[in-house]
């Protein structure tokens, strides 16, 4: 008799001969698989605040842009919960490729928001009305741009909904589209009451500012023994730098340290999420792959800030020249 579940008594005395056997299971590869997924999503959003931590070098404006992440992942599983949709890895993956546009998002108003406050003319607003009234003209001048980039975006997958196999893709799609939506919707009305809070923050007191700033060192050696959780000693750095500002002569050194100290934090965690190299390698091993991969990258990047408008002007200057790019990727 195959093994099985047990088998059932009928009403009238006889033992049932059927036996149901299970035999293929596949929870554990589809738990395994969804789990790789989520995996991948908290790296990227991990390699997403590295990023905007180092391009903004603004820990507030790094605050704003990188809560918007989880925010808006959220409301996009709450929409696939009212619309039937179901997490699977086809869904998952829409998300994954929509949070680098999810960023710009954040990266674009913030950034229009820093512009203004560094006016000339606006450098003493910080609060009230005028703060409201400068937010509200920082975000409307991009707004339009950010929509039509978005309905752009969600407009390119739409013929995935003509496909032969758009009843497997068309998960992805709708969900790549509740994640663009949800991250539009929530920098015009989240991002901009965030900014307002945070920027407007201010704490004259050096009393208050000193105890705040025992706080945070006692924190971070708290946390950090309870938990075993190196990266909880940043709070006790961020701390330590504080009362300590006063030494530097040069203002905003105090600012740029306190960067350094988020960006090693948050490569930290990459590195102990990720672990490129294997667990065997060690922690430190990994820390330094990880830490090389993500200044390549940076360094590439800057390279192309620094030398953009030199290459726009190349590329309006000899335009065919360039064309001969786009025309032969068509070709081939």
């Amino acid at each position: 008799m195959a093994p099985g579940l047990p088998q059932k008594t009928l009403p009238d005395g006889t033992v049932s001969k059927i036996t149901v056997v299970p035999f293929y299971d596949r929870t554990g590869l589809i738990k395994e698989t969804i789990g790789t997924l989520e995996t991948s999503l908290s790296h990227e959003i991990l390699i997403c605040i590295i990023v905007i931590i180092v391009l903004v070098l603004n820990l507030r404006a790094s605050v704003v842009i990188a809560s918007m992440l989880p925010i808006a992942v959220l409301s996009t599983f709450i929409i696939m919960r009212y619309t039937g949709i179901a997490a699977n890895i086809v869904a998952l993956s829409g998300i994954a490729i929509a949070i680098g546009v999810m960023v710009d998002v954040g990266v674009v108003f913030v950034e229009s928001i820093i512009r203004y406050m560094e006016m000339p003319e606006n450098r003493g607003v910080r609060k009230g009305k005028a703060m409201v009234n400068l937010i509200y003209k920082a975000v409307s001048e991009v707004s339009g741009t950010i929509a039509t980039a978005m309905i752009t975006t969600i407009v390119s997958f739409l013929p995935v909904f003509a496909m032969e196999e758009g009843k497997m893709f068309s998960p992805l799609a709708y969900t790549k589209t509740y994640a663009l939506a949800s991250a539009f919707v929530l920098g015009l009305i989240l991002l901009p009451t965030l900014s307002y809070i945070l920027f407007s923050v201010r704490i004259d007191s050096k009393r208050i500012r000193k105890v705040l700033n025992y706080i945070l060192i006692a924190a971070g050696v708290l946390l950090s023994v309870l938990y075993s959780n190196i990266p909880a000693l940043g709070l006790t750095a961020v701390g330590l730098n504080n009362l300590l500002a006063h030494r530097w002569k040069k203002p905003g050194i105090s600012n740029y340290i306190n960067i350094g100290i988020a960006l090693v934090v948050a490569t930290y965690f990459l590195a102990e999420e990720w672990l490129p190299m294997g667990p065997q390698k060690g922690i430190i091993v990994n820390l330094l792959f990880v830490t090389g991969c993500i200044a390549i990258i940076l360094a590439l990047l800057w390279l192309l800030v620094i030398y953009y408008e030199r290459i726009l002007r190349w590329c309006l200057n000899n335009r065919w020249k360039f064309m001969l790019l786009p025309i032969a990727t068509i070709l081939c």
